[in-house]
């Protein structure tokens, strides 16, 4: 009986059942009755299975991880929208100041006495202009250096005074630059009441580099005062009041002509003077005064310049403010002296003043006029209540340490102008 011989394809798949090499060789054994146990890559029959990579299954691997970093993506791109609900308000936690410029970093009163004590610096006081393509950032006339410093203003309550807009800026002088303005002056005055006479201990300050007594006659002061009397108590306190200078000549102390233990930074003296006023006429010892002034330096021509203010003291009264310039014009001209005036407008009743007597309309419109009168009778004039509109106020009329600072570099630049 003839045998059925086997066909090419039985004999390719029955080679190939007997050529499989098993994944597991023990995996189909019995062994004790315990169930066939398959390997984690084991196909059917034992057979090992091939992982094979190829272009299609690279692609989707490739596209599903580039789907889920574009949702990352997106969510990143809205997540302000689950944010800014529940962020904190800017009133409760404001942005911390920006750092500043690296030309604005160099603090001018880091040499003076009592900068750490008084925490005081030049910074927080002045913001030095940046210069720009189109403007000078100074003011290079005497008239726009004038409008500059009464027009400007702060950016926050008790912040740095600045020019306002485009304006033209006002400089802040160092101790030398401070010795060569009075170098061009025989003398200086100041003439008014007691807002003026914190311009005046600013001055002195300034000269003696001294921020923590640099307004007193520190020698004058007691075992008692010694702590009272220092930074901002110097125009805070009424006891230290008193032992303020009121002439370059008390410099000296008055037993055997000792100098005093901060004495002023300039090597060439120049008198300067504080004369006492609340309205019109002036007293007589003003008088006297003022023409010892005018004529301790006979026979020199450098001009001697007379600053003028009052206000608080009259009530913001605009004829007692046109009878003193009046006066205070006569007396100058009757010297023949060249006597340049410059008039101090009232500075911005503070806060803590009641605001049912309407002060601040008084006080603007007093401002207002007082320059116009000071125009015609030929007197520059420098307006302070912008500057001090937003400055803190210990009682409400009167301010401390920095505004009076601020005052007197302004006057110091009006000096250096003429």
């Amino acid at each position: 009986m003839s045998r059925r011989r086997a066909s090419h394809s039985e004999s390719l798949g029955l080679s190939s059942t007997m050529n499989e090499s098993l994944a597991y060789p023990f995996s189909g054994m019995q062994q004790n009755n315990a169930p066939q146990r398959r390997g984690p890559i084991e196909g059917p029959n034992g057979r090992r299975l091939i992982r094979r990579v190829t272009w299609r299954s690279s692609t989707y691997k490739l596209m599903a991880c580039l789907w889920v970093l574009g949702v990352f993506y997106i969510v990143w791109l809205i997540r302000d929208v689950f944010y800014y609900p529940f962020a904190p308000s800017q009133q409760s936690s404001p942005p911390p100041p920006s750092p500043p410029a690296p030309e604005s970093a160099h603090d001018l009163l880091a040499p003076y006495v009592g900068r750490q004590e008084c925490g005081i610096s030049s910074l927080s006081l002045y913001n030095p202009p940046q210069p720009a393509d189109d403007h000078h950032p100074f003011c290079e006339s005497r008239d726009a250096l004038l409008h500059a410093m009464s027009s400007g203003g702060r950016h926050g309550f008790d912040a740095a005074y600045t020019s306002q807009g485009k304006c033209c800026s006002y400089r802040w002088f160092t101790s030398v630059e401070v010795c060569n303005i009075l170098r061009k002056f025989d003398g200086i005055v100041f003439i008014g009441d007691d807002t003026l006479a914190d311009a005046y201990a600013g001055f002195n300050i300034l000269l003696r580099e001294d921020l923590a007594t640099g307004s007193l006659r520190e020698w004058d002061i007691n075992k008692d005062q010694g702590q009272d009397c220092r930074c901002d108590s110097q125009f805070t306190s009424a006891a230290c009041l008193p032992l303020r200078i009121t002439a370059s000549d008390q410099i000296s102390a008055p037993s055997g002509g000792k100098l005093a233990r901060r004495p002023y930074t300039c090597s060439s003296r120049v008198p300067h003077a504080f004369l006492s006023t609340v309205g019109s006429p002036a007293p007589k010892s003003a008088y006297e005064r003022f023409r010892r002034m005018m004529t301790r330096a006979a026979g020199r021509n450098k001009p001697v310049p007379v600053i003028l203010s009052v206000s608080l003291s009259t009530s913001y009264s605009l004829s007692k403010a046109k009878s003193s310039m009046d006066e205070w014009l006569t007396l100058a001209q009757s010297s023949g002296r060249n006597a340049p005036f410059l008039w101090v407008g009232p500075t911005a009743p503070g806060l803590q003043k009641d605001s049912d007597d309407n002060v601040h309309a008084t006080s603007w419109q007093y401002s207002q006029d007082t320059i116009q009168e000071a125009h015609a009778r030929g007197m520059d004039t420098l307006g302070m209540y912008n500057a001090t509109l937003q400055a803190d106020s210990y009682d409400g009329k009167r301010y401390g340490e920095k505004v009076a600072l601020m005052q007197a570099m302004m006057v110091l630049n009006w000096l250096s102008a003429l």
